[in-house]
C-alpha cells in the first residue's frame, strides 16, 4: 500500500510542474480580433461579421481588412482559417502604416490558386516562396507564424511552409485580409486567433 501511495505521489509531483508550465503559456497568450472589442478596426468595402465566435469575411470586388490598433514584434501568432475557392486572403504582419500592401507589410498568404506559385498559401510575400504546397480550400486549417527579430517562419497545418530573414520591416500592425476577384463572392473564416509575445 505504501509503495502504491509513493507512486501516486511521484506522479502528482511530475504532473504539477507540467500544469504550471501550461497555465503560464496560456497566461502569456492574448486573443486578437475578438467580438465587441476596441483593439481592432475594419477597413475597405468587405463585410466582417461574427457568428458563434467565428470572424467571417466576405467580398466580391475590392480589398478589405481588419487591423489591430497596436503594433507587435517578436511573437508567435496562431489561428485557424477556412477560405472558399473564390477568396484571396492573407495575414499581414509588420505593417508600418494602417494600410495593407507588400511594401508596407509582409503577407502570409492564403491563396491556393494564386497565379504566382511563389505566392501560394503559406508563403511570406515578398520574402519567402512556400516550401511545400498545402491545400486549404473549404476546410479548417491552422497557421503558426513565428516572428523573432529578423527571422520569420510559417507553419501551415503543422508543416513548415516558409522560413526567411528580412530587415526591411521591423514591428508593425497585424491585419486579416479579404480580397475580391470581381466575379464570385469570396469568403474567409477565422477563429482562435492568439498571439504570444516572445522575450
Amino acid at each position: 500500500m505504501n509503495f502504491i501511495n509513493s507512486i501516486k505521489k511521484t506522479k502528482l509531483h511530475l504532473l504539477i510542474p507540467t500544469m504550471l508550465i501550461l497555465n503560464s503559456s496560456c497566461k502569456n497568450s492574448q486573443a486578437l480580433f475578438q467580438e465587441n472589442t476596441s483593439d481592432w478596426d475594419k477597413n475597405g468595402n468587405g463585410t466582417w461579421e461574427f457568428s458563434d465566435g467565428v470572424l467571417n469575411g466576405s467580398i466580391t470586388r475590392g480589398n478589405s481588412f481588419v487591423m489591430t490598433n497596436q503594433k507587435y514584434d517578436n511573437y508567435i501568432l496562431e489561428m485557424e482559417f477556412n477560405p472558399n475557392e473564390a477568396m484571396n486572403s492573407g495575414v499581414y504582419i509588420h505593417c508600418a502604416e494602417r494600410v495593407i500592401n507588400t511594401e508596407k507589410c509582409y503577407e502570409v498568404n492564403i491563396s491556393d490558386t494564386n497565379a504566382t506559385p511563389a505566392n501560394r498559401t503559406g508563403s511570406i510575400v515578398p520574402i519567402a516562396a512556400p516550401l511545400v504546397a498545402v491545400e486549404t480550400i473549404n476546410k479548417w486549417n491552422t497557421f503558426k507564424i513565428k516572428v523573432e527579430g529578423n527571422h520569420f517562419q510559417v507553419w501551415t497545418n503543422g508543416i513548415l511552409t516558409a522560413d526567411a530573414t528580412s530587415d526591411t520591416l521591423s514591428d508593425g500592425f497585424i491585419a486579416l485580409q479579404a480580397l475580391g476577384n470581381n466575379q464570385t463572392e469570396g469568403k474567409i473564416q477565422f477563429r482562435n486567433i492568439k498571439i504570444k509575445p516572445l522575450k
